[in-house]
């Protein structure tokens, strides 16, 4: 089996360009490290006066810095880690080599080409910061020598401002916490005030109702004491009025004794309308002293009730008018403690309101003198500009240095993934077909190869070609994974004519990936054959046993004709 050679020129050259990669890798890896560290162990009295300079520079160095010893550390352990990969995979490379093995080679050759990639990005990314260190290290050396007696004024004005700008953060702090604990004070006083005026509004109305209550109790008071007054003088009456009756009772019974008498008749008479007249009043003051008495009773019974209730409600208001003293005794002390304390507070708030005027004051004073600095300092950063541009131009360059460096890195990638593509081959194939099969009969036939230098998840191709004898019931061509070293091709095809030599012939193609394109690649041949033979005897033979009996059949017919005749 031929193998192209024409793959050899960028295999050659992408192992060439691997190789002069990782030497320099080691080379560059230590010199940025050597710079890292050198520029990482810089004096911090240098960084103070740049802070004095400028604290965005400064703050930017650090940064720098920090990453550049970030990415040492990051490329140490890169190296480490590749000096690892390289000694497994020179033991892995001295031992026999069978599909499993293969397998952990190419995966450790994927991880080891992932870490060189990260290797060379913090590699470039490094030297990028060093140039950016330098420049700004350039900056900070020429705002030095052209403003060093402004640095120590700035120095001064800055700590004082900084000073003074805390404490006066400070006083506005606690000038705000002061008004709104006085909002929250003067709040609860207006409540406090709000309270008394309604309970002293309430303590007019309870004293106002009690003497309602208290003139209301004397006029019951004296209504009763009429109604007695009347109680007496009716009992009075009545006692008069029993006397004469019992007069005139004895009177009468004189007269009775006397009746014999002719000339006593109409005073007789006159007596007796009398009696009958002072009995009806007598009967009629009675019932109406009995109704009086009823009216006393209950007017009595009322007065009673109505007393206790307002007694009742005497006690109830006096205890209420002792608690709304009580209260009102401890809100005014209340008051009068939050008075002290609004007192005590606005002396602190004036306090404080005129330490903050002066520090508004110096804090005027130092912008003014800050403004003045900035002002002179402008001088010297103009001269800095023309600086700056080189060091933009001769970054520029490396940038595009770094970006054609960057841009060999996927070639060389694309270049090792072709080169063991092209290492793949084909061995110990089988085919599985049977020895002979039936006329228009379907039957399998499979095709098992092991491959060398597998590359997982790969595709490959086989076609078919069948002669006249054979049909094909699958398609021609057929498609297989590789998987675990292993590639399986199945056609299913059907006899058309008897035939003991049926020949087959396969071609298996390989899939190469190459950059994003898709190239094929022919890397096996075979030829093989089955035989074909039918069993329908009827088919087969059936045409000649007819004609045969047919002819006999005829004989035998002539014969019976001619002796007939």
């Amino acid at each position: 089996m031929k193998k192209p050679y024409r793959y050899v020129v960028p295999v050659a050259l992408g192992t060439i360009l691997t190789a002069c990669s990782h030497t320099s890798v080691i080379t560059d890896s230590a010199s940025s490290e050597s710079n890292a560290q050198t520029l990482w162990s810089a004096s911090p009295q240098d960084v103070e006066q740049s802070n004095v300079l400028s604290p965005a520079k400064v703050s930017e160095l650090e940064l720098l810095r920090q990453r550049i010893a970030d990415n040492a550390d990051r490329i140490v352990q890169l190296t480490a880690q590749l000096d690892e990969k390289d000694r497994l995979l020179a033991e892995l490379m001295s031992n026999d080599k069978d599909a499993a093995l293969l397998l952990t080679i190419q995966q450790l050759e994927k991880e080891r080409n992932a870490l060189e990639i990260r290797y060379n990005q913090l590699r470039l990314e490094n030297d990028r910061l060093t140039a950016q260190i330098h420049t700004l290290e350039n900056d900070i050396q020429v705002t030095k020598l052209s403003s060093s007696e402004q640095q120590a004024d700035f120095v001064a004005l800055n700590r004082n401002f900084r000073t003074l700008d805390s404490a006066h953060y400070a006083l506005s702090k606690d000038y705000r916490d002061l008004s709104i604990e006085h909002a929250h004070l003067k709040s609860q006083l207006d409540t406090l005030t709000e309270q008394n005026k309604h309970l002293a509004q309430e303590f007019s109305l309870l004293n106002e109702e009690n003497l309602k209550l208290g003139g209301a109790l004397s006029e019951a008071r004296a209504q009763h004491q009429v109604l007695w007054d009347k109680i007496r003088v009716q009992g009075n009456v009545i006692d008069t009025l029993q006397t004469q009756n019992a007069e005139l009772q004895r009177k009468g019974g004189l007269i009775i004794a006397a009746e014999g008498n002719p000339d006593n008749l109409p005073d007789l008479a006159k007596l007796e309308a009398k009696i009958t007249r002072l009995k009806a009043e007598l009967s009629a003051q009675n019932d109406l002293i009995s109704g009086y008495q009823v009216d006393v009773a209950q007017l009595e019974s009322a007065l009673t009730r109505q007393e206790n209730d307002l007694n009742g409600q005497l006690e109830t208001l006096q205890n209420r008018y002792q608690e709304l003293t009580a209260r009102h005794k401890q809100l005014n002390a209340e008051l009068s403690n939050m008075r002290d304390m609004l007192n005590a507070r606005d002396q602190r708030i004036a306090s404080l309101q005129q330490e903050l005027d002066r520090s508004d004051q110096q804090k005027a004073t130092l912008l003014a003198e800050i403004k003045q600095l900035r002002e002179q300092h402008e001088d010297s950063l103009q001269q800095i500009v023309s600086l700056e541009q080189q060091a933009a131009v001769e970054a520029e360059q490396k940038t595009k240095l770094e970006n054609q460096v960057n841009n060999l890195i996927p070639f060389e990638g694309a270049v090792m993934s072709l080169q063991r593509q092209l290492q793949s081959e084909l061995t110990n194939v089988r085919w599985t077909l049977p020895t002979s099969a039936n006329l228009h009969d379907t039957f399998e036939i499979q095709l098992s190869a092991e491959v060398n230098n597998p590359v997982q998840g790969q595709t490959y191709y086989a076609e078919l070609f069948v002669d006249s004898a054979l049909s094909m019931m699958s398609a021609a061509e057929a498609e297989s994974t590789l998987n675990q070293g292993q590639l399986n091709f199945r056609w299913r095809l059907s006899g058309l004519n008897e035939r003991p030599n049926a020949t087959m012939n396969v071609s298996v193609t390989q899939e190469v990936n190459y950059n994003g394109q898709v190239i094929l690649r022919k890397i096996y041949r075979d030829t093989e054959s089955v035989e074909l033979i039918s069993k329908d005897w009827l088919s087969k033979y059936g045409f000649w046993a007819a004609a045969i009996l047919g002819g006999l059949l005829m004989g035998f017919g002539v014969g019976k004709l001619g002796r007939r005749t």
